[in-house]
């Protein structure tokens, strides 16, 4: 249908569209959390990916959170990505299942995630990891927060001495994500794989990691989680943008962030 578009209108206030997303955040994964007996209910399963019957379901139930309280917004999310970006003032970016692998597999390392852009600048997110019970939420005008509480990055200003988490996918067999494996390897106390994008950048808004990289994540793994780690201090860079919504994505406590983005940017352009 026809999107609304106004010239001028004054942004809703963040304290309702953050109940918003942190509702839809919430719906969703409480609907994967009532079904973790059908983790294995796969609509295909590939070496590099699973497709979960859960991963619609749960988009579904955060969009009509959304629709709810707005039906005049658009909804862009990972089960509609082929769809052509919405043109509105207000696009809600839903991932379902951040970490689908590691939930298929029963690593309880997966999110549910829902950001908001307003006029094309984050406005709120909402990130709730419903295995270990926490939601880290966050609007353009208020603090990071982790299930209430204000969070903030660390302090850590040495890379050496920094724990960096960075992924691994292998759509070529892993070489392209192993040669920035090394460099993280190369530059950080410990690396780290933990599997779920939008999960690494909360543990770094949390001070619990001091950056995060990866080569190739999408739109919807940051839409949300980006805006938490800035909210708590960090800072978040897209380093090279590709088609089909797809980034080469830094995330740092800010201290780290110019030795990181230095060190790896080189390898973004071989």
């Amino acid at each position: 249908r026809t999107q609304h578009r106004s010239a001028d209108s004054p942004m809703i206030p963040t304290t309702q569209l953050q109940a918003v997303a942190t509702l839809a955040a919430r719906r969703a994964g409480e609907h994967v959390l009532a079904n973790l007996h059908r983790r294995g209910d796969a609509n295909s399963i590939l070496r590099t990916d699973v497709k979960h019957k859960l991963d619609v379901e749960a988009q579904e139930t955060a969009a009509a959170v959304i629709r709810a309280a707005y039906p005049d917004h658009a909804v862009f999310g990972e089960e509609t990505c082929e769809e052509p970006f919405p043109e509105n003032d207000y696009v809600w970016i839903v991932d379902p299942i951040d970490g689908t692998i590691n939930f298929f597999h029963g690593l309880p390392w997966w999110c549910c995630s829902v950001g908001l852009r307003h006029k094309g600048r984050s406005a709120v997110g909402a990130v709730f990891i419903p295995e270990m019970g926490q939601m880290y939420e966050a609007a353009c005008d208020g603090p990071a927060l982790c299930n209430g509480a204000p969070i903030r990055v660390s302090e850590t200003d040495r890379p050496e001495l920094a724990m960096l988490a960075t992924g691994a996918d292998k759509w070529d067999l892993g070489e392209h994500a192993f040669r920035f494996m090394r460099k993280v390897s190369e530059i950080a106390q410990r690396p780290r794989i933990l599997g779920a994008a939008a999960v690494d950048m909360c543990l770094v808004a949390a001070g619990k990691l001091d950056g995060y990289f990866e080569s190739g994540i999408y739109l919807w793994d940051m839409a949300a989680a980006a805006l938490i780690v800035e909210r708590a201090g960090g800072r978040c860079e897209i380093l090279k943008s590709y088609p089909g919504h797809r980034l080469s994505f830094l995330a740092t406590n800010g201290r780290l962030h110019d030795a990181c983005r230095n060190a790896l940017l080189p390898l973004l352009n071989p």
